[in-house]
């Protein structure tokens, strides 16, 4: 997940919300949290791709972490687009948790889904989609969920961001 706050010198404060059913009434920062952290699942629904809100959580994660289960989520999108680079991380990863980003088999799981989604049998995809485009297209998914906290904790109140 992501937090979004606000913070233009001074810090804005709530006096009551609602976690997990139990209002709270104290003051506390102004903190929206939106779905689409690096483990936020990539699916596509309806034809359309989609992040989240669903996690691939820490175990098994995503599938650049090798363990049995994995899924694609945002980490392996920006792993795809090396963006993340496997060399600076620790060896923390895989069954032994000694090994390290798996890039392999998250293109491996983003080839499976180009093919699937090239079929235009899930998709109305009219014209091919590189493994890039593809990731591509989940992070915009997942920048555009960042973004509407923002814009609520800002330009909905009058702020310019």
């Amino acid at each position: 997940s992501t937090d979004v706050s606000r913070f233009d010198g001074n810090l804005e404060l709530v006096y009551e919300t609602e976690t997990a059913g139990v209002v709270i009434q104290a003051p506390q920062l102004d903190i929206n949290t939106v779905a689409a952290g690096g483990g936020s699942k990539l699916l596509i629904k309806n034809g359309a791709f989609a992040v989240g809100p669903e996690s691939v959580r820490a175990h098994p994660g995503p599938v650049c972490y090798k363990k049995a289960g994995g899924q694609l989520a945002v980490t392996d999108a920006n792993l795809a687009l090396n963006r993340i680079l496997p060399k600076y991380f620790p060896k923390i990863f895989g069954p032994n948790e000694d090994e390290q980003l798996d890039y392999t088999g998250t293109m491996n799981a983003f080839a499976e889904l180009q093919t699937l989604i090239n079929s235009s049998e899930v998709t109305m995809q009219k014209s091919e989609m590189s493994v890039e485009d593809i990731a591509l297209g989940f992070l915009r998914v997942a920048n555009e969920a960042m973004c509407r906290p923002i814009r609520e904790l800002s330009e909905s109140r009058g702020h310019d961001p």
